[in-house]
């Protein structure tokens, strides 16, 4: 007859260890969650500028802490800071844009270009009976007014939490420094607690190191571009508003389906609507060529086989993770199905056919 309990000391702490750590792990989330974002865009940075950071250090001969000094500095210079000036002429053109919309609304203006579509060569398509019946104006009016208040909302919440915004950005550079000089130390010290064996963990880290590469080089870099390129091409070509349309063009360019023609096509229509017909062909030509073509070859050229799973699955990532994440479910959607797909062949490596 077996006389051993049927819980032993060693179950027992094993069992106040982990609940403890589960615990402790809950507390950490909610200390870390109102600068959650600011150490994530810090990691992401750390991990695209991470090749150039080896080179630093290989450079500086090992100075490690003067490499991640440097490289931080440099991001704050070449990168955050750019994105800020951007950012303050897209709210500043946002707020523009708007009261122009207003004006054009309630002067006509709108109906005047509606008009002179419908007198156009594309006429006799806003004649089918769907478009026709359409309230363009009461559209635009109800479009602005809902634009109106959440724009408000969006400004009042940033003026509210204006310290928050401060206090992240400074935690950001903060944890950026520690994630170039010690993000090795990190990886390193998570690939020793994963329960997996060595092969499974790089095959892991290949995939999800692949998607990552794919993402940023081939989807989002190439998005920017786009966006820039189309933003240039506004301002070149008397278009009003381009820092606006660009960082559209980019959103759009995220996206496998519209991409940033959807931008700079209407652009090219307004002008021929406003008689501008040279600057329409103009900046139509240059949206066909150095806006959308290019997107066409370079997305395989970078994309290439860095992805570890499909395109399609890679595509259906970032829209999923738009939806669910906000703007880093760009990067996250795709992570995520990454991590499932991983999984799966883990599974039908190791139980499926037991």
């Amino acid at each position: 007859m077996n006389n051993q309990p049927v819980l032993s000391r060693a179950h027992i702490f094993t069992a106040a260890f982990f609940l403890i750590f589960v615990v402790l792990l809950f507390q950490v989330s909610r200390l870390l969650e109102p600068f959650l974002s600011a150490l994530i865009w810090a990691a992401i940075i750390a991990l695209a500028l991470h090749p150039l950071y080896r080179r630093t250090v290989t450079l500086l001969r090992g100075r490690r802490s003067l490499s991640a000094i440097l490289m931080t500095l440099a991001t704050l210079l070449l990168v955050i800071g750019p994105a800020v000036v951007l950012f303050v002429m897209l709210a500043s053109q946002v707020v523009d844009l708007y009261q122009w919309t207003v004006k054009s609304v309630q002067s006509g203006q709108w109906m005047d270009l509606w008009n002179r579509l419908k007198g156009s060569a594309l006429g006799s398509l806003l004649e089918q009976p769907f478009v026709a019946q359409l309230d363009i104006k009461g559209f635009l009016v109800k479009g602005l007014s809902q634009f109106s208040s959440d724009l408000a909302g969006q400004v009042a919440g940033a003026l509210k939490n204006i310290l928050l915004l401060t206090v992240n950005f400074l935690i950001m550079l903060f944890a950026l420094f520690f994630f170039f000089r010690d993000g090795e130390t990190y990886y390193a010290t998570a690939m020793e607690i994963l329960p997996f064996s060595d092969e499974q963990k790089r095959s892991i880290t290949e995939k999800l190191s692949g998607t990552f590469s794919a993402v940023i080089n081939g989807i989002f870099l190439i998005a920017l571009l786009q966006g820039v390129v189309t933003g240039v091409g506004f301002a070149i070509f008397g278009v009003p508003f381009p820092v606006f349309w660009g960082f559209l063009a980019f959103i759009l360019a995220l996206l496998p389906i519209v991409g940033a023609a959807g931008v700079w096509a209407p652009g090219a229509l307004y002008l021929f609507l406003q008689g501008f017909t040279l600057k329409a062909v103009l900046l139509g030509i240059w949206g066909l060529l150095l806006v959308s073509t290019p997107d066409n070859f370079l997305k395989p050229i970078f994309i290439g086989k860095k992805a570890k799973i499909p395109t399609f699955f890679l595509f259906i990532g970032i829209l999923g993770g738009l939806k669910v994440y906000g703007f880093l479910g760009i990067l996250f959607g795709p992570l995520v199905v990454t991590l499932v797909i991983v999984f799966v062949q883990i599974y039908r490596e190791e139980f499926a056919n037991r």
